[in-house]
């Protein structure tokens, strides 16, 4: 028998050993995610942030006029042919559609609540303010463009 198995043999010591080297792959892991700035809670930061992710969704949109949720988390952009583009979070990333009619637009108070007609990007309710119901007025005529 040697010196180290007495206290390799004790349980306590092993399981010990165990949750130390578990803890400190964590931390390594979570070091890692943060160095590579993985996740996290993206925002819409300013209007020129608004206008750039519009023209990532849709080359070439170029808003004329935005609606920016007062937390950050989704906008609604109009360019000067009148295409209508709703941007919201997705996951630690944005995504945008366009929309095409106002069957999903509901207004309360200065919240709107949007929706596409792809049903895979949910609904969005935008904290708008006093826009809101400028925005809800406007939307109106996106379903008689397309009559």
């Amino acid at each position: 028998m040697t010196a180290l198995e007495p206290v390799l043999s004790l349980p306590g010591a092993v399981v010990t050993l165990q949750a130390l080297a578990s803890l400190a792959a964590i931390l390594a892991l979570a070091w890692l995610a943060r160095k590579l700035q993985l996740g996290g809670d993206p925002r819409i930061a300013s209007e020129a942030h608004a206008r750039e992710l519009a023209d990532e969704a849709l080359c070439g949109f170029d808003p004329e006029t935005l609606g920016i949720d007062r937390a950050g988390i989704g906008a609604i952009a109009r360019d000067r042919i009148g295409r209508v583009l709703l941007i919201r979070q997705h996951g630690c990333h944005f995504a945008a559609r366009q929309l095409t009619s106002h069957d999903g637009v509901r207004l309360d108070g200065r919240f709107l609540t949007l929706s596409t007609d792809d049903p895979r990007f949910g609904k969005i309710t935008l904290d708008l303010g006093d826009q809101a119901q400028v925005w809800a007025a406007s939307l109106r005529r996106l379903g008689a463009l397309r009559s």
